[in-house]
């Protein structure tokens, strides 16, 4: 199964039939996994993904009429890996979902210490998406399959297309890069941590320096995997994965599913 893509005419997706899909310099984007019409949180990456096309000129009642369209459009049956988009066009702001199969599931990563920070926006998901997937390119000759945005300070701030937590030697609470550090408010984050606080583990925002992983869990969270355990760092230090633990809360995590409405 091949992408399809289509455009929001401001009544109906329309089917776009020309030769590249990806012209168009990309504005916004937000996507989620569904399996068998479920997902995790749609509600939390409406709430994103609007608010941050909003900042591109387009009403409530267009995104809202979009939306509705999107997630009737979207197959009940099988995996997908949909994604809305604000595209900018010689008309404007357009509005733009593609229907993707999605990949297998995976539970591990490799990840990896980038050099430099290429994100021009990194509070919107969408404009940096290309220079990102390049970050993530650059450090595939070491092994890794995800890049890690270090600050100029040496902490993590985020993967390349991932959110970064850790769970410290004990496992006595799960450590979140702090909130002010300029990054995508990410939607399995924010599941995760409300986790946490259900089973009474702490949530502690914190700065944490590459040597601070040493004997540490380090999950690496997306809306396509989930949780995946990074396993190695090539370079950094040395980790401790528990896949135990993340069966266990990737488990969690979804079975707060909902089916699409």
């Amino acid at each position: 199964m091949s992408t399809r893509l289509f455009s929001f005419s401001g009544e109906a997706l329309g089917a776009i039939e020309w030769c590249d899909p990806v012209a168009g310099e990309t504005l916004v984007a937000d996507s989620w996994r569904v399996e068998s019409g479920e997902v995790v949180a749609l509600s939390r990456h409406r709430t994103r993904f609007c608010d941050s096309a909003r900042q591109h000129g387009l009403d409530s009642a267009a995104l809202h009429a979009f939306w509705d369209l999107v997630i009737a459009a979207i197959p009940r049956e099988g995996s997908w890996f949909p994604r809305v988009e604000v595209v900018a066009t010689p008309g404007g702001a357009t509005l733009r979902y593609r229907e993707r199969p999605a990949p297998d599931w995976l539970s591990e990563a490799v990840v990896a210490s980038a050099e430099g920070d290429p994100r021009t926006t990194p509070l919107t998901k969408g404009p940096d998406l290309d220079a990102l997937m390049a970050l993530r390119r650059s450090v595939a000759h070491t092994g890794a399959t995800e890049a890690l945005i270090v600050s100029p300070a040496g902490t993590i701030v985020e993967g390349a297309y991932s959110t970064i937590v850790m769970i410290p030697p004990g496992g006595q609470e799960l450590r979140v890069v702090p909130r002010t550090v300029p990054r995508i408010p990410s939607v399995t984050e924010a599941v995760i941590t409300d986790i946490a606080a259900q089973r009474g583990l702490a949530v502690v925002e914190a700065h944490s320096a590459l040597h601070e992983c040493e004997g540490s869990d380090l999950w690496v969270l997306s809306a396509l995997h989930g949780i995946r355990v990074a396993t190695g760092f090539p370079g950094g230090p040395r980790l401790s994965p528990d896949m135990a633990r993340r069966g266990e809360w990737q488990a969690m995590w979804w079975k707060t599913r909902e089916p699409l409405p």
